[in-house]
């Protein structure tokens, strides 16, 4: 059982018994995921603005899978790594953003010279209406 306690709070929460994501756009979200109730959040992301951690949220097999991260000042107005757009699903037209972090690793079918691996994305909120594409 995990909890998450954000006071502004953005991002989504897609509950098992539900047509569409829970919008959290501003709000304080506190929930305890708990694996042996129902309904049960089928995946999530979201993004606490004040701390600055993500948290990504998918039901698997059963379980949980809950991956927490912060997100560093520096990787925000780096920009070299502009936050990388989605359009979402069943969420008013709303894009959501993403963190790329990238890892240098030898690759033995590039000699085993070192090439960037993408390792994961980062939620970081949704896309601010004056932002471009």
């Amino acid at each position: 059982m995990e909890t998450i306690n954000i006071k502004n709070c953005e991002g989504y929460l897609w509950w098992s018994d539900q047509e569409e994501p829970e919008i959290y756009d501003g709000k304080a979200i506190d929930i305890c995921l708990d694996e042996t109730k129902n309904p049960f959040v089928v995946e999530g992301q979201l993004y606490d603005k004040e701390r600055m951690g993500s948290y990504s949220i998918k039901y698997v097999d059963g379980r949980y899978l809950i991956n927490n991260y912060k997100v560093e000042t520096d990787d925000l107005m780096n920009k070299d790594n502009e936050p990388k757009k989605f359009l979402s699903n069943r969420m008013g037209g709303r894009w959501l953003k993403f963190l790329r972090y990238w890892e240098e690793k030898k690759d033995e079918n590039c000699m085993n010279m070192p090439v960037l691996t993408f390792t994961k994305n980062v939620f970081v909120g949704f896309k601010e209406k004056e932002d471009k594409l």
